[in-house]
């Protein structure tokens, strides 16, 4: 889950935010094909380690959606957030909520 982190409007705080930006934009966006190895493999892992990465993934998930929510409300009504940012953020939490009905979905047959 990326930081959160609250910055002053300092030059120092300006110049650690800008850091920050580029040192998040400069990491590969890997969600999508590290959790996507985890679903297409789950069923060759022990079925005690299964439950395992279930249990990982549940618990990531609540804390991302708590994120989620979180960003949402503050900047649902913001005007200095872009239409995109507002769209990623409402996909990514559309993304969580199908992770965690896929793992109800698996312990609820278990």
């Amino acid at each position: 889950m990326p930081e959160k982190a609250v910055y002053s409007l300092t030059p120092s705080g300006k110049k650690e935010f800008e850091k920050l930006m580029l040192e998040i934009s400069c990491k590969p966006i890997n969600i999508f094909l590290d959790f996507n190895a985890v679903i297409v493999n789950l069923d060759s892992m022990p079925e005690k380690n299964q439950q395992e990465y279930l249990n990982n993934i549940e618990s990531n998930i609540k804390l991302l959606k708590m994120y989620l929510e979180d960003n949402l409300n503050r900047k649902e009504s913001a005007p200095d957030v872009p239409a995109i940012g507002k769209s990623v953020l409402q996909q990514q939490y559309v993304l969580a909520q199908t992770i965690e009905k896929w793992i109800k979905s698996l312990t609820d047959t278990n």
